[in-house]
C-alpha cells in the first residue's frame, strides 16, 4: 500500500476569469460564499437564500492517482450582487 502526501490551497475569487490550478491537482471543492449566482466550469454554484448560511457547494474527484488538467473558469451572473464570491479549494499531491 502506497500513500500519496498532499496538500491543499483555499483561494477566494471575487471577479470573473481563470483561477490558476496547482500541479498535481487530484480534487476540488467550490462553495459559493458570497450573495450572486458563480458558475465553476459552467456548472451553476447559487448562493444562499438566508444569509449567513453558505450557499451551494460541490466536490469534484478523480479514482486513485488520477490528476485533474483542466481549467477553472470562474464567472458570476450579472447584475453583480453586494458581495460575488466563491471559495475553491483544490487537493493537490505534493510528489
Amino acid at each position: 500500500m502506497s500513500d500519496r502526501i498532499w496538500n491543499q490551497t483555499v483561494t477566494i475569487v471575487t471577479k470573473s476569469g481563470y483561477v490558476n490550478r496547482e500541479e498535481n491537482c487530484f480534487a476540488y471543492m467550490f462553495t459559493n460564499t458570497g450573495d450572486t449566482v458563480a458558475f465553476v466550469n459552467d456548472m451553476v454554484v447559487f448562493p444562499t437564500s438566508a444569509p449567513p448560511a453558505l450557499g451551494d457547494s460541490r466536490s469534484i474527484g478523480g479514482h486513485k492517482d488520477d490528476v485533474y488538467k483542466g481549467q477553472f473558469k470562474i464567472s458570476f451572473q450579472v447584475p453583480l450582487g453586494v458581495n460575488p464570491q466563491l471559495e475553491l479549494v483544490q487537493l493537490f499531491y505534493t510528489c
